[in-house]
């Protein structure tokens, strides 16, 4: 399952990096959602900002949907 693949190389990509964090939305690997909290010394500085993200069926072959 190619969104399961693409997930666990992403927790490991960002799993050192507070600001971003990665997890199911729900109980399903091809629904996820992404939390970016801005850093210091950015004009983001303590937002929060989450993200929606939807593999369609055919994902790799089609992109994720927003």
């Amino acid at each position: 399952m190619r969104e399961e693949t693409d997930y666990t190389e992403a927790i490991e990509t960002y799993k050192d990096d507070s600001n971003i964090i990665i997890e199911p939305w729900g109980r399903s690997i091809d629904h996820l959602r992404l939390t970016i909290i801005g850093k210091d010394g950015t004009p983001y500085y303590k937002g929060k900002f989450i993200f929606e993200i939807k593999f369609p069926e055919n994902y790799p072959f089609a992109p994720p949907l927003n």
